[in-house]
């Protein structure tokens, strides 16, 4: 993880280096500073690292799509002709055409960062793992992954967790994409759209946000769970995996 996080300081434009000044990627460390520490303001993007506030009467929804095939990670291959000896190990062997060992590279000298020497693998393909073209998909609302979508929303809601300490109610409500074709409005996918930004549209949701603003019958109608996914069992494959959940972040 730390490898990673410091190929896309150097690599990934905008903040550069500069963005460790505003945020840390240490989940660890961040839940040890979250009270006193002045650079707790650092770790509060992180949910792991920040715990809800102490609001007992606050609720929390969980409303997003689902059942869309979405990006979750990519196969990348190493550009010899790219590569920086920050990059990669001097003797690390690249993978392209001619199987050459890189020994050197260059780097930006514009004052811009250096462009990334990994690029797509698009011969990596597996019908078993969802592997496109060198892309894994899994479900989600087709921008973003279901596990991001609700893996804090349910550990929120579990009793007694440290990430929530005052017992916020939250609440989970999924909508399942089912996409219609309107001759009316061919740019949306209708009223049951469970897609990233189309939900805005979906008539649950709109009839959810209603009254949770209005708070028309809102214990009645809203304050109910509605899994239509396979996130319970994502979330508990997950906690036992021996390096997965928030028990290695805490």
């Amino acid at each position: 993880m730390k490898q990673t996080i410091d190929h896309l300081v150097r690599t990934g434009g905008g903040y550069g280096s500069r963005i460790e000044s505003i945020f840390s990627f240490d989940s660890k460390q961040g839940w040890k500073e979250r009270r006193s520490s002045a650079n707790k303001r650092k770790h509060w993007h992180d949910p792991v690292a920040s715990p809800l506030p102490h609001a007992p009467s606050l609720k929390m929804y969980c409303l997003y799509g689902t059942g869309l095939p979405t990006e979750r990670s990519y196969f990348y291959q190493l550009s010899c002709d790219k590569v920086s000896a920050k990059d990669v190990d001097v003797d690390q062997t690249c993978i392209d055409d001619t199987e050459a060992t890189c020994s050197n590279g260059t780097t930006a000298s514009d004052g811009n960062p250096p462009e990334s020497p990994y690029y797509i693998d698009v011969a990596a393909k597996s019908d078993v793992q969802n592997i496109t073209s060198g892309v894994r998909f899994s479900d989600g609302d087709g921008s973003v992954p279901l596990l991001s979508l609700g893996y804090m929303c349910q550990k929120f809601a579990e009793p007694r967790s440290k990430h929530n300490p005052s017992g916020i109610k939250v609440i989970t409500r999924e909508r399942m994409h089912d996409a219609e074709i309107s001759l009316t409005d061919p740019g949306r996918g209708g009223p049951r759209s469970g897609e990233h930004v189309d939900i805005l549209g979906n008539v649950g949701v709109m009839e959810d946000v209603v009254r949770i603003a209005t708070g028309l019958d809102v214990e009645e109608k809203v304050d109910k769970d509605i899994i239509v996914s396979d996130l319970k069992n994502i979330v508990k494959r997950l906690d036992q995996h021996p390096s997965g959940g928030l028990k290695h972040a805490v």
